[in-house]
This record gives structure tokens, sequence and C-alpha cells, in this order.
């Protein structure tokens, strides 16, 4: 197995509350980790640190040279509640892919239990658990080689579990 990402003696604050201190981490191709916590310990802090959505107080970050990193949220992007569905997940496509890769979307949204009306449909009239579908989609559809799920199993249902 291959490293895709280590994190060596990583310290991270909030105001004077220590979330944690030299923290080591390796992530290798092939693994399946759950980090667990109680509300408020830094767990999604930390998924904040490894996608390089903020830096941590000390220590260091490598990643592999073609790690492509994909994070599914907790909470849909407001930005997206004008879109339809399948205008979401093409939106996370590149521009030059978006024409011609339209039925990648179209199969994998389909794979998710979304049927040909609800393709239409605007994210913002859409459930909890479909919007989680969603997230889901935009982080899968590039093939990514690293996705952390922040929240992973709120409001999805068995079928989408089990993916």
């Amino acid at each position: 197995m291959s490293v895709l990402l280590q994190c060596h003696r990583l310290n991270h604050a909030m105001g004077t509350k220590p979330l944690f201190k030299d923290l080591d981490l390796s992530i290798n191709s092939g693994d399946r980790i759950g980090l667990v916590g109680h509300n408020g310990c830094g767990k999604s802090t930390l998924f904040s640190i490894i996608s390089d959505q903020i830096s941590p107080d000390e220590g260091d970050i490598s990643r592999t040279n073609n790690l492509l990193l994909e994070t599914v949220e907790q909470f849909i992007d407001p930005a997206l509640n004008e879109f339809t569905l399948l205008e979401a997940l093409c939106e996370k496509l590149s521009p030059e892919e978006r024409d011609f890769s339209r039925y990648k979307a179209v199969m994998l949204l389909q794979k998710l239990g979304f049927n040909d009306a609800e393709l239409h449909y605007q994210v913002e009239h859409i459930s909890g658990g479909q919007q989680n579908r969603l997230m889901f989609a935009r982080a899968v559809i590039n093939d990514p080689t690293l996705i952390l799920f922040d929240e992973p199993t709120n409001h999805l249902d068995l079928k989408t579990l089990l993916f």
C-alpha cells in the first residue's frame, strides 16, 4: 500500500483550547479510517487541515503528488440551492467535460437511487438524505484518491450506505 497523506506533529487550538497536540497520522491507499469523538473535539477541524482549507498551528502535512482529495461535508453548500441535482453534480466536472460526461453524472445519480424526474429538482427542494447523496456523488464523480466524510451517515438510507 502506498502512502497518500502523512501528518507529522500537528498542533492546533481553538482560542486557548488545544484540539490536538503532536498528532501523527498516515493514510495509505485502501485504508478505511473512522474518527470518533465528542462534539467540539476537533474532528471537522482536522478534516479542514487535511484538505488544506485551514493551516495547522504547527506541524507538517505531506501528500502524494497525484492525490485527488474530495470531502463530503455535513451540509450542502447554499450556493448550490438554485441548481438542479444534475447541474449541481455536473458543476464538479471540468468545463470541457460537462457536456461530454453528462451521461456519467446521470448514471451516478441513478445508481444512488434518483429517478429521471428527480434529476431536475432544485437542490433547495430535496430532502436531507437526498442532499447527502448528492454531496456523495459530487465527491466521487471525478474518481478521487481519497475521500473524507464529515458525519458520513447523517440522513443516508441503507442502500446509499452500502454503495
